[in-house]
């Protein structure tokens, strides 16, 4: 028995890489579906000024994002087995993705990372670094990285 993570962004390589992992890990002890979104809507862009958007336009966007990640989830959850949908916890958290995914896995305990990548060239790799870099970099339990050929 296992412990799954399986992270999504709401992507179609997501949704294909967990459809994958079902295929793959047999019956999981339990599956922990995660969505990362923006810690602070908007506070990147407006440096020392301050956010760019007012307390009114961050909290709809965070709305927003919450409702985009239970989508996200829910799209995942319907490409798992049948077996494992009972077994998942849904969850969303806020900040850095690659982080975020590896913080939770280690206080999940989970055995596994499952996640999708776009399978970009070396040389965006190299200067664009990543979730999936991080996460295979990072991690202290296997990943399994399904990579799209886009």
């Amino acid at each position: 028995m296992s412990k799954v993570l399986i992270a999504t962004d709401g992507s179609e390589i997501a949704k294909e890489s967990a459809a994958q992992a079902g295929g793959l890990l047999g019956l999981p002890e339990s599956v922990t579906v995660l969505s990362v979104v923006t810690d602070l809507p908007g506070d990147d862009a407006g440096g020392i000024e301050g956010p760019t958007e007012s307390p009114e336009q961050a909290q709809k966007m965070l709305e927003r994002e919450q409702r985009d990640a239970a989508v996200a989830i829910e799209a995942i959850v319907a490409v798992l087995p049948e077996a494992w949908r009972p077994l998942v916890t849904r969850r969303v958290e806020a900040g850095d993705a690659g982080a975020m995914i590896v913080w939770v896995a280690e206080h999940e305990s989970s055995d596994v990372i499952v996640l999708g990548s776009h399978g970009h060239g070396m040389l965006k790799r190299l200067l664009m670094g990543g979730v999936s870099k991080h996460v295979v970099n990072h991690a202290l339990c296997p990943v399994l990285l399904v990579r799209s050929v886009d």
